[in-house]
This record gives structure tokens, C-alpha cells and sequence, in this order.
């Protein structure tokens, strides 16, 4: 059972640090969340569970996931070996062609689906010595290497998104106004969720009216920005009931809800269940 983590990306420099490798004999359990993560499965099988969904990804198996996901990377396969590729959100916005990437990645997004497609084994090996790039004496190099960084990244973003458009219905290669507004507003509601529930806050933040914003994000998901901003809003409240022993006026108070009786009717409209009771059922 073999887990390698290739390169971290630092945001400030720019910089590769290499990881060594991680193995472990028995279960592999691992929480990837606050970062663009490239999960390629070379042998065996993964399970990575979201909020929604579990996903098998089975050998020669691409999983993308972006800041606003949080995921446990999990196996029990003893010939499981994988290989995570991290980037730092802000170094990654700053790189010019995580536009059309982040363009693929949208449909996955707006449908609260993990991005996992199934590759070749030509394009699995391929992609594998795409990685080894960043792995191999690339901190040798003293007066170039953010710069070759930076370039490496380019081709990397570039080959994922050829290979997300081979393998599910490709989006347009040119970003639109709508969906880099939408893109923007996603990476706004991830950092401000907790605390800012109205759509005037959003629209402020991004120089438009609050009924463009909500035209253009009705229009690119089929969804409301009140649906997006709540669904974040329960994916949290349910981890903070199962994984934390905080009291529900704790919790309505550190998601922004005016008190826990706010908290409690938007929890029961989500799920059916009061906080309480939700509590009590996964316990």
C-alpha cells in the first residue's frame, strides 16, 4: 500500500517542496480539504467520500478536487498506490491557464460531484511522468526554477483539461464573463460562508447587482446563489454535529445564524431533522 505526495506548491514563491513517500501497511485514511488536489490511482482502489457521495476510483483513475470540496481519501486495498499532486489555492489562481480548467471542473461544481474520470493507460502513464516532473532534482535548480515551475504547472493544468474534455461532455475552452463571475463567486463563498448570508454582500464584493449575480449563477447552475451558500452552510453544521462535541448555540453562533432558532429551521428545511435529533441519529 503506497500514498506519494509529489509537490506542494507554495503560493509565495512559487517553490516545489518534495514529500517522501508515505506507506503504511493496513488502512489508508486521508483528509484532503483548502486546495486543488490530483489524486491519480496507479494500482488498486480508492474510495473518496465528499459531503454527498462515495467514489470508487479504480487503477488509472483521475480525481480533481477543488478548494470548496472536502474529502476523505480512503483504502483497504493492500495493492493500492496513488499519487497526490497539491497547489496552493492562490498560486493556482494566479497561474493563467487554471481558467480552463477551472471551465471543466464547472458542470462537477454546479452538480456537487466529484470530478473522477476513468484514463487510458497510455494517459495514466503519461500523466504519471507529468508529476515526476516536480519530483526529480527540480530543487537543484537555483535561478530559473520558479519560473520552470510555473511552466510545468501551465502544461499540467493544460494536459488535465484535454483529458477531463476527452472523457466527459467538454465545456467551452473560452472562459465566459458569466462563468468566471460564477467562478469567482464560488471562491468568495467558501472563504465567507459562515458569515455572510445574503446576496447584496457577494454581488458588493464582486462589482455587479445583486440581480445580475443571481441571473448569472441561475443561469450557469440551474441554481439559486441562496441554494449554494445554504448548501455550504448544512455540509458544515452536519460535520460540526457528527465530529464535534460543540452545542447546537455553539454552532448556530459560529455559522453566522442570529441565534440557534434561526440555525434550527434552516437545519430542518435541509435535512427534515432538527440539529438535535440529527445528532443523536448518527451517534
Amino acid at each position: 500500500m503506497e500514498l506519494s505526495l509529489i509537490a506542494h506548491l507554495e503560493a509565495e514563491k512559487g517553490t516545489v517542496h518534495d514529500v517522501a513517500c508515505h506507506a503504511a501497511s493496513g488502512r489508508v485514511k486521508l483528509k484532503l480539504e483548502n486546495g486543488f488536489f490530483f489524486v491519480l490511482v496507479t494500482k488498486g482502489t480508492v474510495t473518496l467520500s465528499d459531503a454527498y457521495h462515495p467514489y470508487n476510483v479504480r487503477t488509472s483513475g483521475l480525481a480533481i478536487l477543488t478548494p470548496s470540496i472536502t474529502a476523505t481519501l480512503c483504502s483497504n486495498d493492500p495493492h493500492f498506490k496513488a499519487t497526490l499532486f497539491y497547489i496552493v489555492p492562490q498560486y493556482f489562481d494566479s497561474l493563467p491557464d487554471s481558467h480552463p480548467l477551472y471551465s471543466q471542473l464547472s458542470p462537477f461544481l454546479s452538480a456537487y460531484r466529484l470530478p473522477v474520470v476513468g484514463l487510458s493507460n497510455a494517459e495514466c502513464d503519461y500523466l504519471q511522468k507529468t508529476f515526476a516532473l516536480f519530483a526529480n532534482n527540480l530543487s537543484d535548480f537555483r535561478f530559473y526554477r520558479n519560473g520552470m515551475v510555473r511552466q510545468l504547472c501551465s502544461f499540467l493544468l493544460l494536459q488535465t483539461t484535454d483529458l477531463l474534455c476527452r472523457h466527459t461532455q467538454p465545456e467551452s475552452l473560452c472562459v465566459s464573463r458569466s462563468k468566471e463571475l460564477f467562478r469567482e463567486f464560488k471562491r468568495l463563498a467558501t472563504t465567507h460562508y459562515r458569515r455572510h448570508h445574503t446576496i447584496p454582500f457577494y454581488a458588493d464584493m464582486l462589482h455587479v447587482t445583486p440581480t445580475y449575480l443571481s441571473r448569472v449563477v441561475k443561469q450557469t447552475t440551474g441554481r439559486t446563489v441562496r441554494f449554494h451558500l445554504s448548501e455550504l452552510l448544512c455540509a458544515d453544521a452536519r460535520r460540526l454535529l457528527e465530529c464535534t462535541d460543540m452545542d447546537i448555540k455553539e454552532i448556530a453562533n459560529l455559522l453566522g445564524f442570529s441565534d440557534q432558532s434561526a440555525f434550527a429551521k434552516f437545519f430542518v428545511k435541509k435535512t427534515s431533522l432538527s440539529p438535535l435529533k440529527y445528532r443523536n441519529e448518527r451517534k
